[in-house]
């Protein structure tokens, strides 16, 4: 977790104050990456002052996300109390009144039982002779057999970035991207790219790794 005057040096970088919206933390923060970032940097690809400062943004803003899970908050904002509510007793109804409810109470209990029982006989065919029930239970047993076996199982969706991924798997795996432009997807220093709305490259940053076990994804084999 970083001090709290990297967190003051994190809110200038951004030009908020602490207290500041959730929201409004997100949005600067991504407007700022997308200044600082190589890929908006066309002719700077040697600007070594800008990586840097890219690298300690990333930073300060994980450690600051981290405190807001925790917390529930950012840092320097103050503790959200949780409002108190007033318990009273519940009024206790006048006995003239209660006295005929419990007995309609009784009843409806004691009609519901009955209701039960005689559906109970008639399901298990005791009240008509038959042998349904017997056929009930092995068409249900074969049933639950069928729903339980491989064939029916839906497949497992995947759980890392691969070649040839579409754009709406990559979304389940990855989440919503940080920044979006054409046919590139940016996950804070890491992204991923497409061709023809399929993975074609992607970079996984340690500051915000993707999905994958490699940095890069290996060349493809003739």
């Amino acid at each position: 977790m970083a001090r709290e005057t990297d967190f003051l040096d994190l809110y200038k970088i951004l030009g908020l104050s602490p207290g500041c919206e959730l929201a409004d933390f997100k949005q600067a923060y991504r407007r700022r990456v997308a200044i600082l970032h190589p890929d908006r940097r066309a002719s700077e690809h040697t600007d070594t002052v800008a990586a840097e400062r890219l690298q300690q943004l990333t930073a300060l803003y994980g450690a600051a996300m981290e405190f807001e899970r925790q917390h529930g908050r950012l840092p320097g904002a103050l503790p959200v109390r949780a409002p108190q509510t007033e318990t009273s007793s519940p009024a206790q109804p006048h006995p003239s009144i209660a006295e005929p409810a419990q007995r309609r109470s009784r009843w409806l209990l004691i009609s519901a039982a009955i209701i039960c029982i005689v559906w109970l006989l008639w399901s298990f065919g005791w009240l008509r002779g038959t042998d349904e029930p017997e056929t009930m239970a092995t068409t249900s047993s074969t049933d639950a057999a069928d729903a339980g076996s491989p064939s029916q199982r839906e497949p497992t969706a995947p759980s890392a970035l691969k070649l040839g991924m579409d754009t709406a798997t990559v979304r389940a795996i990855e989440g919503d991207p940080e920044l979006q432009g054409g046919d590139s997807w940016e996950y804070g220093p890491s992204w991923v790219r497409f061709e023809n709305g399929r993975v074609s490259d992607w970079y996984s940053s340690p500051l915000r790794p993707l999905k994958t076990a490699t940095a890069h994804p290996a060349p493809a084999r003739d």
